[in-house]
C-alpha cells in the first residue's frame, strides 16, 4: 500500500485518497439506510433512537479500526 487511506487530524480520521471517500460515503450511505429501516419498524422515537444508536456505534467502531488501520500514522517508513 503505497498511499494512506485516511489521515488522523485530531480525533478523526479523514480521508485522503478515493478509497477512503468511498468508504466513508459508503458508511454515511449505510447509516441513512439504517435509520430509514429502523425508522420504518419502530412504534416510537425512543424505539428508533436506541436501535439506531447501538447500530451507529458498531459501524463507528469498523469504521475506526479500517482507517487506523489504512492511516499514515500506523506505516513504518
Amino acid at each position: 500500500m503505497r498511499f494512506p487511506w485516511f489521515v488522523l487530524r485530531g480525533l478523526f480520521f479523514v480521508p485522503s485518497t478515493l478509497i477512503g471517500w468511498l468508504i466513508t460515503l459508503a458508511t454515511i450511505a449505510y447509516c441513512v439506510y439504517a435509520f430509514m429501516e429502523i425508522d420504518g419498524r419502530s412504534h416510537s422515537v425512543s424505539d428508533t433512537l436506541i436501535n439506531f444508536v447501538f447500530r451507529v456505534i458498531i459501524v463507528g467502531l469498523v469504521y475506526t479500526v479500517i482507517a487506523w488501520l489504512t492511516s499514515r500514522s500506523t506505516r513504518k517508513a
